[in-house]
């Protein structure tokens, strides 16, 4: 298996409103057929909580390392995820976006991406890795009543050290939304960088990215890197896609701090993420 990457250089690049690729067709058709056809289940991703009973737009994941250990589930998903979850992988990340790591960054890992130790992510029992990968699948439930977004304008973790979805539509998902909005700030970055989402004041949305199958969408993380997820209209479809990432154990990422004259009340409480459905 070649990887998602492979065949892509940094003139496919775009550098409006930040750094990122978007890459039609990343994989063979045969495989990616074997890939979407074989996606696990709603059920098997949700904890076997009732469709009926999932909040709207509910993230699920699972994790490339349980994937890995799951007896049910196909090798074709468990050779995607070592590959993509993998040293190699990171190695061709931090090549295909060489110029564009932010410096803070690069001087947190010793000026490079590569030649740390790796290991796969794992919440409840972290390695003594340097760099921590993972390849989740994740999904978003369906939409029963009024138009929802998973996740308006954000950051990403501080931690985090680059951002690559693989859209794995399903054939029949004929829902309207749930794209991916690219925004710039209306008047540059301000802290803190924890917000679960920015203020929409404080952003403008300059691209969207429907969501599509084999579609390929990666960027480095800093902090013009504003991204979202546009509202889903009513739809019993789930959204199925991969999330690629590496993150470091700290946060190397940090914001100017808010102008108190400007700001005198600073950011609200940011909203909880949704927990897994509890059945």
């Amino acid at each position: 298996m070649r990887s998602l990457l492979a065949g892509l250089t940094p003139a496919d690049i775009r550098t409006d409103p930040f750094p990122h690729i978007v890459a039609d067709l990343p994989m063979e058709a045969a495989r990616y057929e074997a890939l979407s056809d074989s996606f696990p289940s709603f059920q098997r991703l949700a904890w076997d909580c009732p469709p009926e009973r999932v909040p709207n737009n509910r993230r699920f994941a699972l994790p490339a390392q349980l994937l890995m250990e799951a007896p049910d589930l196909p090798e074709c998903w468990k050779e995607f995820v070592a590959l993509h979850s993998g040293p190699e992988f990171l190695a061709e990340v931090a090549t295909l976006f060489a110029g564009h790591w932010d410096p803070a960054m690069l001087a947190a890992l010793d000026g490079s991406l590569t030649g740390h130790s790796t290991g796969r992510l794992s919440l409840s029992n972290p390695g003594p890795y340097r760099i921590h990968q993972d390849a989740r699948l994740e999904i978003n439930s369906a939409v029963r009543d009024r138009p929802s977004s998973s996740r308006a304008a954000h950051l990403d973790t501080p931690n985090r050290l680059f951002s690559c979805l693989f859209y794995l539509r399903a054939p029949d998902d004929d829902a309207v939304g749930g794209d991916l909005e690219l925004f710039r700030w209306r008047r540059g970055p301000a802290g803190p960088v924890s917000p679960y989402e920015m203020p929409p004041d404080a952003v403008e949305r300059v691209a969207t990215i429907p969501y599509a199958a084999n579609r390929l969408v990666i960027f480095p993380q800093n902090v013009n890197a504003l991204h979202g997820v546009s509202p889903r209209h009513p739809t019993p479809h789930t959204r199925r896609y991969v999330f690629i990432t590496a993150e470091l154990t700290e946060d190397w990422m940090t914001f100017p701090d808010p102008d108190p004259v400007s700001d005198p009340a600073g950011p609200g409480p940011a909203p909880e993420e949704a927990a897994p459905c509890a059945c």
